[in-house]
């Protein structure tokens, strides 16, 4: 069940009892009329867990209206884009054994971290909606085990090159921890973005309300470790961690034999192959 992380909690304790009781009662009503564009589970949820109304109260600043208007757009957008029927087998063998998106290691405040391999990374329309999917995949396990400590993500550009700029996927995934995910994250790095590409860091803070844009840092790999020690990070980041981030979930296959049940073309799969480079 998802719980707050410590960085919320000074935060909750300003939520009356009254806009809490409010903000539910007011989404429960819209259910009654539109409950077919909600899961139950989610339902059950927003019923029983207060942290689910409460963080989208803190990211709307305690306006009742606008929370109550966040709160029904995320849990809609999770039954249109199929949260709860996304499962590991959705995915190629190849995002799992490149280490493409990960989470990893914890950061100096205890965070989980998400690391997504932004250099390795090419936009590939035919797999973009499975990418996104992927994504939330990782997300969506974190935020149900949360065990207070938040999320760090980890945007490791280094060296990365135009060819691997996939602007729509990385508005994605930064709006989506304001938009679906509200207080969970309690830091994003971009890592080594090239000089030339600086105003990606711009860009990514454009999109996202401005309470959440003191949460962005641009890194170095003499700086990182004021987020991360060597010992928390992968080799591919210089780190020295041992633990595993291949790891392949059982019945998990190659994007060849997946692209025919997911509804894609045999020409798709060579599209990935991009990623044989950096598995392991």
């Amino acid at each position: 069940m998802p719980a707050p992380p410590v960085s919320a909690l000074n935060g909750i304790s300003k939520i009356t009892p009254q806009l809490l009781s409010d903000v539910r009662n007011q989404f429960l009503t819209d259910v009654n009329s539109n409950g077919s564009l909600y899961y139950d589970e989610d339902i059950e949820c927003i019923k029983s867990n207060d942290w689910q109304i409460q963080r989208f109260i803190l990211e709307n600043k305690y306006n009742q209206e606008l929370a109550l208007k966040g709160l029904t757009a995320a849990m809609r957008w999770r039954k249109s884009f199929g949260v709860k029927e996304i499962n590991e087998n959705d995915f190629p063998e190849e995002y799992y054994r490149s280490g493409s998106i990960i989470t990893y290691g914890r950061d100096k405040n205890d965070a989980k971290i998400i690391i997504v391999r932004a250099n390795i990374h090419k936009k590939v329309n035919e797999w973009s909606d499975i990418m996104k999917k992927f994504f939330i995949y990782q997300i969506e396990k974190i935020d149900f085990f949360n065990d207070g400590k938040g999320v760090t993500l980890i945007l490791d550009c280094t060296a990365i090159g135009i060819g691997n700029l996939d602007l729509d996927l990385l508005q994605f995934i930064v709006t989506s921890f304001s938009s679906y995910y509200p207080k969970l994250f309690d830091a994003i790095l971009i890592h080594e973005l090239p000089y030339l590409l600086q105003y990606v860091f711009k860009l990514v803070q454009s999109w996202l309300p401005e309470d959440d844009q003191k949460f962005f840092h641009l890194t170095q790999k003499k700086n990182l470790n004021n987020f991360v020690s060597d010992q928390q990070l992968p080799d591919f980041m210089n780190g020295t961690n041992p633990d595993s981030y291949t790891i392949v979930p059982q019945n998990v296959v190659k994007a060849m034999d997946l692209v025919l049940r997911i509804g894609l073309k045999t020409k798709d799969a060579q599209k990935l192959k991009h990623l044989e480079s950096y598995m392991k």
